[in-house]
C-alpha cells in the first residue's frame, strides 16, 4: 500500500473495529454519557491509533481540515453521526432483532468502495480512490467493519453489556458464550457488590 494521497490504503479492519468506535462514548445510559471525540481531529487520532495502517489517511484528513474549521465542524458532527448509526444498528443486532438496514446502508454509501486489494509486505488491504476527505471516507474501515460483522458467523456473538447505565458492546468469545458484561472487573464487579449489598440489607431488615 502507499501514503500517496492519490490512492491511500486502509488494512483489512478487524470484525470488532465497529465496536471500539461506538464504544468511544460510553455510560449511554446515565445522564451525562462519556464523550471522547470532541473534534474532527480526536476522530482521525483515534483511527491511526486503531488501524496503524490507515495514518497516512488520518493524517491526510487531519491536515486537509486544520486549515479549514468551518468544514471541520461538519466533519465532526458526521463522524459522531456515523457512529451513532452504528450504536442503533449494532445494539439492536445485540438485542436478537434486525438492525437498522436503511440507515446503515446510506452510511455505508457514503464509505469509499472496496474494489481494488493490494498487498504491502505481506499484509492486505483495500486502495482507495482519490477523494475529498470526509468523515465516511476517514472511518470507511469502521464502516466495512460494521457490515462484515453483521453479514458475519460472529453476530451471533455480539453483546451489550448487561449493565443498562453501561451500554457497552463487545463480542462474547467465551467458551460458554454466556458473558454478560463488558468486563467483571468492571461491570461484573459493580452488579456482584450491589448483589451484596442488597442481601445485607435484607437480612439486617429481618
Amino acid at each position: 500500500m502507499t501514503d500517496d494521497s492519490a490512492a491511500l490504503g486502509v488494512a483489512i479492519p478487524s470484525d470488532d473495529l465497529c465496536l471500539a468506535y461506538v464504544n468511544t462514548r460510553y455510560w449511554r445510559g446515565t445522564p451525562a454519557p462519556t464523550e471522547t471525540l470532541h473534534t474532527i481531529g480526536d476522530v482521525a487520532r483515534w483511527m491511526e491509533e486503531a488501524v496503524p495502517a490507515a495514518a497516512p489517511l488520518a493524517r491526510q484528513c487531519a491536515a486537509y481540515w486544520q486549515l479549514r474549521p468551518e468544514e471541520a465542524d461538519l466533519a465532526h458532527a458526521a463522524a459522531v453521526g456515523l457512529r451513532e448509526v452504528l450504536h442503533r444498528a449494532l445494539a439492536t443486532a445485540a438485542g436478537g432483532a434486525v438492525a437498522d438496514l436503511s440507515s446503515l446502508n446510506v452510511a455505508l454509501g457514503q464509505a469509499a468502495p472496496r474494489q481494488l486489494l493490494v498487498c504491502d509486505g505481506g499484509s492486505y488491504g483495500w486502495q482507495m480512490d482519490a477523494r475529498p476527505p470526509s468523515a465516511a471516507r476517514l472511518l470507511s474501515g469502521v464502516l466495512w467493519s460494521a457490515a462484515d460483522l453483521l453479514a458475519g458467523p460472529r453476530r451471533a456473538r455480539l453483546r451489550a453489556c448487561a449493565n443498562p447505565k453501561c451500554g457497552w458492546l463487545f463480542l462474547d468469545d467465551s467458551k460458554s458464550g454466556n458473558r454478560r458484561w463488558c468486563a467483571m472487573s468492571a461491570c461484573g464487579n459493580r452488579a456482584k457488590a450491589h448483589r451484596h449489598y442488597l442481601k445485607a440489607k435484607a437480612a439486617r431488615i429481618s
